[in-house]
């Protein structure tokens, strides 16, 4: 039996490491995904301290005008930081999102070809079985041909 070769192997390699390379970047987008959500939490968990830091000190009621007015002057930097943050944490998971679309079109284009492989190799396999078979008949006609020879000549005789 012949060695079923793929025609399109080569393209369906092509487009498998296609695929891979956009679920690999789409595992680096997540993971950027991941690290602004951590930061951007950790603004926010950085700005409710100063607010609450800011509320300790007018509700002990001392005179530490000072030190209120620096902790007020800390809040629009922290603001500023958590939008930036956002913005971040925005863009990441928009390109998570294309990222995780550039993955599933790769892998449709895999599976198309996963599929024309399988019918080709199924053709392939259904052609075989049909020249097996052909070979098997003419054996066997050749067999029944040989053994009416030797009939046909005492018959004749």
């Amino acid at each position: 039996m012949r060695r079923f070769r793929f025609p399109l192997a080569r393209v369906q390699r092509l487009r498998e490491l296609g695929e891979e390379l956009a679920r690999s970047e789409l595992f680096a987008a997540e993971a950027r995904l991941h690290e602004c959500g951590a930061r951007l939490e950790a603004s926010r968990e950085e700005l409710r301290s100063a607010e609450d830091g800011i509320a300790r000190l007018q509700s002990e009621g001392a005179l530490r005008a000072g030190e209120i007015i620096v902790a007020q002057r800390t809040l629009p930097t922290l603001l500023t930081r958590v939008e930036i943050r956002r913005s971040e944490f925005a863009q990441a998971a928009s390109a998570v999102d294309e990222r995780r679309a550039a993955w599933q079109a790769a892998r449709i284009e895999v599976r198309a070809l996963e599929r024309l492989e399988g019918r080709a190799r199924d053709m392939f396999r259904e052609k075989e079985r049909a020249n097996e078979d052909k070979q098997l008949a003419e054996q066997v006609d050749r067999k029944a041909a040989l053994a009416r020879s030797p009939h046909d000549v005492e018959r004749d005789e």
